[in-house]
């Protein structure tokens, strides 16, 4: 269902976690007032109205708790391509201080494995992470870098600082990998569950088309917080994945003539 939701554009997605939300809200309503409405007495709604209240906070404080811990992780992925673009960028640096003619080839590889990782959007990692074009690219560079024969101090302390470069560059490209696979946030199911709570405590008020239309509103408000939530778990699928303005960014000055 999750990866269904995160196929289909961000107003679609929105639309339809709101709809079955609102929808699942009054349907859960209505059933209850429909059973518990003989037995309620005037101590049960008093209950009932306290504990819709006190559901009704826990959801909000959940919720939020849930969208910045998603926040995190998304911006953990983030901060590691800003690090990968930076090494990449000193990579290049360095490559043009080693009087070889391999570092041309290495310079290379390295700028397909930019273009390929901005032109995939991320579906290669989705399909064939170890094995994609943008890898093997990385993977082709690095045995490159091992090959190099210095022919100086200095271009063997310039081969030690790009093999560090390369194995720190392929530790933050696996952090994609690692964070590929479309997951259900944990606290969704917790709060899945006080949300049906909260509908069934709200049964004990006076039930018109005016107070199920207030709860409704509520209920469309808390999907389009679970479509967020949603989105932001899986930071690498879906219409609000992250993209690779990083990379764009040092392809830029890969291909400017004037660092070639």
């Amino acid at each position: 269902m999750l990866k269904f939701i995160l196929g289909l554009s961000f107003w679609q997605g929105v639309i339809l976690t709101t709809v079955t939300v609102g929808l699942s809200g009054l349907v859960v309503i209505l059933v209850a007032k429909k059973y518990l409405s003989p037995h309620i007495e005037k101590q049960h709604e008093k209950i009932g109205r306290l504990l819709f209240r006190v559901t009704a906070s826990l959801i909000a404080f959940l919720i939020s708790l849930s969208y910045a811990n998603e926040r995190v992780a998304q911006s953990k992925i983030m901060d590691t391509l800003e690090q990968e673009a930076s090494l990449i960028g000193v990579a290049y640096l360095l490559l043009e201080e080693f009087d070889s003619q391999e570092t041309e080839q290495i310079s290379s590889k390295l700028t397909e494995y930019i273009s390929y990782t901005i032109d995939d959007k991320w579906e290669a990692i989705n399909s064939d992470p170890y094995y994609s074009s943008g890898t093997q690219s990385l993977r082709e560079a690095y045995s490159m870098v091992l090959s190099l024969t210095p022919s100086s101090r200095k271009e063997q302390i310039i081969q030690t600082e790009l093999l560090g470069s390369f194995d720190r560059i392929i530790q933050l490209m696996q952090v994609r990998i690692y964070s590929n696979p479309i997951l259900m946030p944990n606290l969704i199911y917790i709060l899945c569950i006080g949300m049906v709570f909260m509908w069934i405590f709200y049964s004990v008020y006076k039930i018109d088309v005016i107070s199920l239309g207030f709860i409704s509103l509520y209920n469309l408000f808390l999907g389009v917080l679970l479509y967020f939530v949603f989105a932001l778990s899986n930071p690498l699928t879906g219409p609000m994945k992250i993209n690779a303005h990083a990379f764009e960014i040092i392809q830029e000055k890969a291909l400017d003539p004037g660092i070639k």
